[in-house]
């Protein structure tokens, strides 16, 4: 069995944008529940006079556009009772894109939730899945 459910939302008025795929499988008494998520946020906007015009960009250092270093993070967790491995995955940073007459900063959070759950050890329950949302 396999079930995927794809999520995007986009709001402009936070200027945010969340794309979220969720993935269940099964095989052979393992369920494989895999969730991968990307947060994008604009923290900040510069107006160029023409779109080659980067010198702004190469002064984004000082307080007109904000910049976050990039942070990586991985985990893994193994419970052998009730039969259950997981690993997390996250990054998070900011970038810079231009679009027309602006520059644009955005920060980013990119997460990968893998749960892999041996249906012979939990004998057909569900206990990992409360805790996978």
């Amino acid at each position: 069995m396999r079930e995927i459910v794809f999520k995007s939302i986009t709001s402009p008025l936070s200027k945010k944008r969340d794309l979220c795929v969720q993935e269940i499988v099964e095989r052979e008494g393992l369920r494989i529940m895999t969730e991968k998520r990307c947060l994008y946020f604009v923290i900040g906007k510069v107006h160029v006079d023409a779109p080659c015009d980067h010198t702004r960009l190469a002064h984004a250092d000082d307080h007109t556009l904000p910049h976050k270093k990039s942070h990586l993070y991985m985990l893994k967790i193994r419970d052998t009772v009730h039969g259950v491995d997981r690993l997390l995955y996250k990054a998070a940073g900011s970038f810079y894109a231009t679009y027309g007459n602006e520059i644009y900063c955005l920060a980013y959070v990119v997460s990968l939730k893998i749960t892999f759950l041996n249906m012979l050890i939990q004998g057909g329950s569900t206990h990992a899945e409360s805790s996978y949302s």
